[in-house]
């Protein structure tokens, strides 16, 4: 989920912040939705209906769709009482272009279920909700001619903290298209509504089969008046707080005196002088994915790491249309029981490709790891043809560890003593938010890149085996990819687990486009 370029010209000084709570469902400050979304309308309330123009990534290929977002929204609004939006359609008018991809799912009727993200403002910060929605009954899939579908659903509300505006704007859009037979779909009770969530909205639509739902994300087209309402909001300031704080600690061993960036990493220039700010958010998240050895013709899958990060820790942001630059510096580190490593993994190759060699092995960390996401301040000012994605760069200092006792050549053991590890060397994996799938440091995705490992030391006992593993294993060339999973946040929201206050492990991408 992220800012369009709308909400960055609106609320230029919430940006730091939305963007380290994207991806939120329940973030701090959201209640859950009570009002049905068919009833009439309240007094105070007024209905608008934007339409709004999406690009739609089909499997046949991107498409323009019109999508109409109605709901009623009150005028006013006070501190610490939610603001409940009522009554929300949604109302998306496929293309004939988009029909040959429904025909190939062999239905005769079809229902839509929805997610669309909505940034909400609040003062200088504001999150990130989802909207779901779900057809009332299955439309017929025409022979000839476009297709329109309508969802609704229950919403979140959204409760302000500090008096003075609360702006609510439409950003990413996943749309699940169900076939079927029958004529009618079941409508939804009160507490459904919700579809599963979708690709994300840089993702491409996997290829439709027969009997399986179609999955299509959609990114707001550029240029676009996104926001839905303005709620005016008064009365005193009142403390954000976490609906997890009461229950569980979040990121628990978090450093107290957060994370500072690693002097070894230069942050990028930016193209012109910026008065540099900070907006820190803690953090945790997992980390995991697979690390090559070249020469092995092999990969290590790498247990996930916990991983503590200090988002924004520096801020440059431009919005003039001419400079049009966002940088957002963050810090990171791996923590294993205390330990700035990777959890060991455990992996078997064939060594000069016939000996089994089985070893255990951990990735350690020296100093602090820097991620630079450097991209435009807002994409409806990027150019045609102009590079217009948010790059992050993920630096680190590494070393690899052979763990004692864990290597076996061809079942036998192998003696390697406790101190068999290479140089540190420099890691450089990146990630696009463009990319299929995108990575965004709040919400995740793949990293990847090409690592040099150096040679190896003090590795046998009575015996000198450097050279072994520096033939076997040292060199150039080794593709790393990594995926790294949704952020917790310390002061609520992100991607939590209830019961442990850790995120969620993310399961290891095998692939990346783009």
């Amino acid at each position: 989920m992220k800012w369009t370029g709308r909400t960055a010209r609106h609320a230029p000084r919430a940006v730091a912040r939305t963007l380290a709570l994207a991806g939120v469902l329940a973030a701090s400050g959201i209640a859950a939705g009570t009002a049905s979304a068919t009833g009439g309308q309240a007094p105070g309330m007024h209905t608008v209906a934007e339409t709004l123009a999406y690009r739609c990534h089909f499997p046949s290929g991107p498409r323009q769709v019109p999508v109409t977002v109605a709901a009623s929204f009150p005028s006013t609004a006070m501190t610490g009482r939610p603001i409940q939006p009522a009554n929300s359609r949604l109302t998306i008018a496929l293309p004939r272009a988009a029909i040959g991809d429904l025909a190939r799912l062999d239905s005769t009727t079809v229902s839509a279920g929805t997610t669309l993200s909505i940034d909400a403002t609040d003062g200088p910060s504001g999150t990130s909700i989802l909207w779901p929605g779900a057809s009332r009954r299955a439309a017929t899939v025409p022979g000839r001619g476009g297709l329109v579908l309508s969802t609704s659903g229950q919403v979140p509300a959204v409760t302000p903290t500090l008096p003075g505006q609360v702006m609510l704007i439409a950003a990413g859009l996943s749309l699940t298209l169900t076939p079927g037979k029958a004529a009618a779909a079941p409508a939804p009770g009160p507490n459904e509504g919700a579809a599963t969530p979708a690709a994300s909205p840089s993702q491409g639509a996997a290829a439709p089969s027969a009997g399986t739902a179609l999955r299509v994300p959609c990114v707001l087209a550029k240029g676009q008046r996104a926001v839905l309402a303005t709620v005016a909001v008064t009365g005193a300031a009142v403390a954000r707080r976490s609906r997890h704080a009461a229950a569980v600690t979040l990121c628990p061993g978090f450093p107290k005196n957060g994370l500072k960036l690693n002097p070894r990493f230069k942050p990028p220039p930016p193209p012109v002088p910026i008065k540099p700010g900070s907006a820190p958010e803690p953090g945790c998240a997992y980390t995991t994915g697979y690390a090559d050895a070249r020469k092995l013709m092999g990969a290590a899958l790498l247990q996930p790491g916990l991983t503590f990060v200090n988002l924004f820790v520096r801020t440059l942001i431009d919005f003039d249309p001419k400079v049009n630059y966002a940088q957002f510096d963050n810090a990171a580190q791996l923590n294993f029981h205390g330990l700035h490593e990777f959890p060991p993994s455990t992996a078997t190759f064939l060594t000069f490709g016939f000996v089994p060699t089985t070893a255990s092995i951990a990735l350690i960390e020296h100093g602090t790891i820097d991620i630079f996401a450097v991209g435009p301040a807002n994409k409806g000012f990027c150019k045609p043809k102009q590079p217009c994605a948010t790059i992050a760069t993920v630096a680190s200092r590494l070393s690899v560890k052979i763990l004692p006792g864990s290597v076996k050549v061809n079942g036998v053991p192998l003696d390697v003593g406790s101190q068999c590890e290479s140089a540190p060397f420099d890691a450089i994996v990146t990630g696009s938010d463009e990319s299929n799938p995108p990575y965004i440091v709040t919400t995740g995705g793949p990293l990847s890149g090409m690592v040099t490992i150096p040679k190896f030391s003090h590795c046998g006992v009575g015996e000198d085996l450097d050279p072994i593993f520096n033939a076997a294993i040292s060199g150039p060339r080794n593709f790393n990819l990594l995926t790294q999973g949704s952020v917790c946040f310390v002061l609520g929201g992100g991607v939590c687990d209830n019961k442990t206050g850790l995120p969620v492990p993310p399961t290891p991408l095998r692939k990346v486009i783009g």
